[in-house]
């Protein structure tokens, strides 16, 4: 007999999730582009890291 999956926890992203994160992703990622160049220099980012930075910082909340 074949073992059913179990959807709950098998961590597999739903479109929902994936929605979600693109959504907090991008919500991100429009809030930093809005700051000036020199307030983006004094937390130590440039326009071009600001996409990575914001990905990295939300997987690592979602390890969390």
């Amino acid at each position: 007999m074949a073992k059913a999956k179990k959807a709950i926890n098998d961590n597999t992203p739903t479109i929902f999730g994936r929605f979600r994160k693109w959504i907090e992703i991008s919500g991100g990622v429009s809030a930093l582009n809005r700051l000036d160049d020199r307030t983006l220099a004094d937390i130590g980012l440039t326009r071009g890291e600001i996409a990575d930075y914001v990905r990295d910082w939300s997987n690592k909340n979602d390890a969390a």
